[in-house]
């Protein structure tokens, strides 16, 4: 997998966090679950959607794109992802992830094709000093494209 600019990177986080979703689903009946859950909201909280509000949606917002339902949406997975965890509602769970994936999917109906590449240079330096980033989405720095 190469990945060239912001959107081909955020559409490879949907597709990891899809998986782990399916195998969080499988597994909700054992701790194991429960603590990949928690890695999932984690990542998606302090990385993916950060990134999103960072560096994507402003593009998306000057190219004429309302994208505050969208912004507004990470606050509300935020919250409610919190709750989830202290809870441990399996319900309550499989309601997030039916959460997270449709706003996902809803994202997806918006991106353009790709934007800005010059973008990719200042989230490849966020993601190197996000700590297990690799590790989480499988990738590696040889699966990043950028030159200058």
């Amino acid at each position: 997998m190469m990945i060239i600019d912001p959107i081909s990177l955020l559409k490879f986080e949907h597709s990891i966090l899809r998986v782990r979703f399916q195998m969080i689903k499988e597994c909700l009946n054992i701790e194991l679950g429960w603590k990949m859950l928690e890695n999932t909201h984690y990542f998606i909280v302090n990385w993916h959607a950060k990134i999103e509000d960072k560096y994507v949606f402003p593009v998306l917002e000057k190219m004429g794109i309302n994208v505050k339902p969208l912004s507004n949406d990470h606050l509300l997975i935020e919250k409610y992802g919190n709750s989830v965890l202290k809870e441990r509602r399996k319900d309550w769970a499989e309601r997030y992830i039916r959460i997270v994936i449709d706003h996902n999917l809803n994202e997806e109906k918006i991106f353009p094709k790709e934007i800005e590449r010059d973008i990719l240079k200042d989230i490849i330096t966020d993601m190197r000093n996000f700590s297990g980033y690799f590790e989480f989405t499988g990738l590696s720095e040889y699966d990043l494209y950028y030159s200058d």
